[in-house]
């Protein structure tokens, strides 16, 4: 049974360590003159051993400013987290930023992906959030989800929130 919780306690450098994220991106939205259209890509994004430390780091900080990490468990094994910064921003709206949501290669596509977008969602609310923000990698299958989930182009940029400008930018009104 997967459990959703909080993780305030410190992050371990290697909780990453087994946690598997490999991304064959054979199809990616592209903006060209503010029309989305989807294209044929070859990239492959998969996390090192850097990259899982970086990650562990970024969690830590963001809890120590006042955001929340959320993980998932499966009989405590770790297979999927989201973090939520702790402060708001917007000119038109209060958006909170989902600033990340990963679940585990290996569990994938048991509804833990969106178990943990529902969470954030809640603390968003609680930190008093109109919407969610999201800069998210413009691969079909992620731009998907978050459409799935709810999930529209975002009305307004917020460039604190933007991870790279060739991501795209979507918003969840909660």
């Amino acid at each position: 049974m997967i459990k959703i919780t909080y993780i305030n306690a410190n992050i371990a450098s290697d909780m990453f360590k087994s946690f598997h994220h490999h991304q064959a991106i054979t199809k990616k939205w592209v903006n060209d003159d503010n029309n989305w259209t989807l294209k044929d890509a070859s990239d492959l994004r998969e996390w090192d051993d850097e990259k899982r430390i970086w990650i562990s780091e970024y969690l830590r900080k963001q809890i120590e400013r006042g955001g929340s990490v959320i993980g998932a468990f499966n009989d405590n094994v770790f297979n999927g987290f989201c973090c939520v910064d702790g402060f708001l921003l917007g000119e038109t709206a209060k958006y909170a930023n989902l600033s990340m949501l990963f679940v585990d290669d290996d569990w994938k596509r048991r509804g833990i992906g969106k178990s943990l977008f529902k969470a954030a969602c809640e603390c968003a609310k609680k930190i008093g959030a109109d919407k969610l923000f999201i800069s998210a990698v413009p691969s079909f299958e992620t731009i998907a989800f978050y459409f799935n989930m709810g999930c529209t182009d975002a009305e307004e940029t917020i460039s604190e929130y933007v991870d790279t400008d060739n991501d795209r930018y979507l918003e969840f009104k909660l």
